[in-house]
């Protein structure tokens, strides 16, 4: 054969899979499910408004709609209750943008109204674009009073692989709350002490200078510390042939995950304003691929009066700003963004039991322990929140009662209590997973006794999105 004609035959038969594979249709995606968040709700009484969540499988390409009919049971729209939108024949079409993975609607009580507690709206999904597909928690009912949910099921919202948001549970309100882990940056104590925290989510790094003046603080300031105060730097430490010195000491350097407050990167806020050092901040990182760094900031914080005085500056600026913090003892930290200022992150913290989060955790690789990152942590709140793990091989979920309560021990309480003890981390090969041998009792603030046992780490495969059922053992006494 010529070597003309093999380069024809060639070019043919490589034109022929250029074509082929051209007309290959790209596999076809899985439905995108559109449904409720929970499927029972209450709007206490001291609430004036509900936002209600409703969820997609995925982001949309292009732009959709959702409509819900509302059956009212003892509530007139307009008079007791609105939403936005506005329900038009007792239905509500709610926009979808391009790119939304989730809408919420919002259910307002009128200033007029009055409540007995058992007045209830029931929202149906009965309608959606064609690009979306109603599933099966298709409804949802909405109580006019403080409810205590007797079960539940949820897939925890974090956003996803990149795990973006930091989400709030509250067992007996059958709520979740998503928070975008980049929207703040330091939490600010509410209590007698002076304390504050370190966003833990992002791989936020602190570490004390020997001045109190900002101004004062320059770049050389961090020439050392560009290799040394971050979490890459100290897995860099610690693989190596020869771990550096340093790297011991960085553990101080981030929040004890314990959430012990007496030791925290930064020290106590004096009362002595110079005793107050000038701190170098690593903002960690935020999701993405790769993941994006959020920079560095020099900060000093002082007393003001029964709060806090914040400043802050990028690193080589010659000029600060100041935030002023007042406490709030609602909620257990008042929280603060470099960009924003003041910003609303946990719910009150009597209104939260557990969150899932990615988290600054500690570890220990033969030296010490170290900070490392770990995905699907759980939290508790350190608000008169308890947990005790319970194993199938004492009780099974499914059977443990009332009764099991009596002689439990929750023992000495931190708020890694559960942390990342529910799922197996992995390894070479072998992806992780839903530790199936155990569940949680959570005693709340007010009494309540939950179990909880993990579902699934992923929804779809997707990771960020673990699920979780609940039910309640006994009600606390009112």
């Amino acid at each position: 054969m010529s070597s003309i004609f093999k380069s024809v035959l060639s070019a043919l038969a490589i034109g022929g899979l250029l074509i082929f594979t051209s007309c290959k249709e790209d596999p076809e995606l899985p439905d995108n499910v559109v449904e409720f968040q929970s499927d029972e709700l209450g709007i206490t009484e001291s609430e004036a408004s509900l936002d209600v969540t409703i969820t997609l499988s995925r982001a949309v390409s292009e732009a959709a709609t959702i409509t819900i009919s509302v059956e009212e049971n003892d509530l007139v729209y307009g008079t007791d209750y609105t939403t936005t939108p506005e329900a038009v024949s007792n239905q509500i079409t709610i926009p979808v943008p391009s790119g939304n993975t989730e809408v919420t609607f919002t259910v307002a009580k009128t200033e007029a109204a009055l409540f007995d507690g058992d007045e209830s709206l029931v929202f149906t999904i009965i309608d959606a674009s064609t690009s979306l597909v109603v599933g099966d928690d298709n409804q949802l009912t909405l109580t006019f009073s403080e409810i205590v949910a007797a079960s539940g099921a949820m897939e925890i919202n974090g956003g996803g692989a990149t795990y973006p948001n930091k989400v709030f549970i509250d067992l007996s309100a059958n709520r979740q709350t998503a928070i975008a882990r980049t929207s703040w940056d330091l939490g600010f104590y509410t209590g007698d002490d002076f304390r504050v925290i370190l966003n833990s989510s992002n791989g936020m790094m602190a570490y004390a200078l020997d001045k109190t003046d900002l101004n004062a603080v320059t770049n050389a300031d961090t020439a050392v510390l560009r290799n040394r105060l971050s979490l890459e730097a100290v897995f860099a430490g610690i693989t190596s042939s020869s771990v550096p010195d340093w790297v011991p000491n960085a553990i101080n350097w981030i929040d004890d995950p314990t959430g012990d407050l007496d030791n925290t990167a930064i020290s106590e806020i004096s009362a002595t304003a110079s005793e107050n050092k000038v701190y170098i901040v690593n903002r960690g990182s935020g999701p993405g691929t790769p993941a994006t760094a959020l920079g560095w900031k020099k900060i000093r914080i002082v007393r003001n009066g029964n709060g806090y005085t914040l400043q802050h500056a990028d690193i080589a600026a010659t000029t600060f700003s100041e935030i002023q913090i007042t406490k709030n003892e609602t909620y257990e930290f008042q929280y603060v963004s470099f960009a924003t200022g003041a910003v609303s992150v946990e719910p009150p913290s009597d209104q939260w039991d557990i969150a899932w989060t990615g988290f600054t955790n500690s570890t220990n690789f033969g030296s010490g322990p170290v900070p490392y990152y770990f995905q699907d942590v759980i939290l508790q709140n350190r608000d008169d929140v308890q947990t005790v793990q319970i194993l199938t091989s004492t009780k099974t979920y499914e059977a443990f009662s009332e009764a099991d309560l009596a002689g439990l021990d929750f023992g000495t309480q931190s708020q890694v209590k559960i942390g990342s003890g529910w799922r197996s981390g992995g390894g070479p090969g072998v992806s992780p997973a839903v530790r199936t041998d155990r569940f949680y009792v959570i005693k709340d603030e007010d009494d309540n006794y939950y179990k909880l046992k993990f579902t699934a780490l992923t929804t779809g495969g997707e990771r960020g999105k673990p699920q979780v059922e609940f039910a309640l053992i006994k009600q606390g006494e009112d």
